[in-house]
């Protein structure tokens, strides 16, 4: 897991020797603000506080001993600032220049200019932590994600699109093809896909139910069309194009989860028709809709979104082979 200074929100401190103008801390990302202010009026707090004192596993730990190994070019157990720089570089974290030359003044306690693994353990134990309590938290987004199938009416801002695009287009894909691309649609085209939808059940003899999705179709404030590249010359990276783009699809529902708002994907008959691809400005010969992503405010709220449990079990699906 690769984290960063700025994603464990370290904050800045004076060295009480006045050595440095700033030394950083972890682990306190959710700190409050009156939490961090009243911090920076104690003392000095030292390498064996209590925002040291999580452990890790004994593989982390014995990772980051076998780097410090590595590192430690003249075999003297210690090292210096040039030679952390690199030690958090291949331990992914990233950090700037000032930000290693703080860290390096702030373990350096008896300003030697070395510093041991002792001196460098129980800062790592923290940023650690750190970087496992951040991806907690996107474990909970992804366990407490589900579908919403009823919208408020209340319109999303770009800016929340434009988000959950950014991660969108974060997903793997071989040979960087980017093979997606999204569509947001207006209320014009939305209110056509709506009446073609209603038109089609109600040429189906299902007059009532198209009149009620008619209706609630208009409703839905967010429209989003996904589509990914066709690739006649070659049916794998197509294949693989189509698997990225599911991918990308899974992080925009994350993101849009993450500012709470819901989604729904949906892939019914309707977007499958030439209509459909017609109204959404598609080339069904270049391009295959992969689905459309309706968003908004979940009608009270996403907590009420139904739960239905997953039938199998991470047991169900492990397999290990010799």
């Amino acid at each position: 897991m690769k984290f960063s200074f700025l994603n464990l929100s370290l904050l800045s401190y004076t060295y009480y020797f006045e050595q440095c103008s700033s030394f950083v801390i972890p682990h306190l990302k959710s700190c409050s603000t009156s939490c961090k202010n009243s911090m920076k009026n104690e003392a000095i707090l030292p390498t064996n506080s209590v925002l040291f004192s999580t452990p890790i596993s004994s593989a982390e730990r014995n990772h980051a001993r076998e780097i410090f190994s590595i590192v430690d070019t003249d075999n003297s157990d210690t090292i210096c600032c040039d030679e952390l720089g690199s030690m958090l570089n291949m331990l992914d974290i990233d950090a700037s220049e000032s930000e290693v030359e703080a860290l390096f003044k702030y373990l350096d306690m008896n300003g030697d200019g070395e510093i041991c693994f002792e001196d460098f353990s129980p800062w790592y134990d923290s940023a650690r932590t750190a970087a496992e309590l951040e991806a907690t938290t996107i474990r909970d987004i992804i366990l407490a994600r589900r579908t919403t199938n009823k919208f408020d009416e209340t319109p999303i801002s770009d800016e929340v699109l434009r988000r959950a695009i950014l991660c969108a287009i974060q997903a793997p894909n071989h040979g960087m093809t980017e093979p997606w691309r999204f569509i947001k649609l207006g209320k014009k085209s939305i209110d056509k896909i709506s009446e073609l939808n209603s038109r089609a059940l109600f040429e189906a003899g299902k007059k009532k139910k198209a009149k009620l999705k008619m209706k609630r179709w208009k409703s839905i404030p967010g429209w989003c069309v996904v589509t990914s590249k066709l690739n006649d010359d070659d049916k794998i990276r197509e294949e693989e194009d189509y698997a990225a783009t599911c991918c990308a699809i899974q992080n925009f529902m994350l993101s849009m989860h993450g500012d709470g708002v819901g989604t729904k994907w949906t892939s019914g008959p309707i977007t499958r028709t030439q209509e459909f691809a017609e109204l959404c400005g598609v080339d069904k010969t270049q391009e295959k809709i992969v689905g459309c992503l309706w968003y908004g405010f979940s009608s009270g709220g996403l907590n009420h979104n139904p739960t239905v449990p997953r039938k199998k079990s991470v047991d169900d699906v492990l397999s290990e082979r010799p």
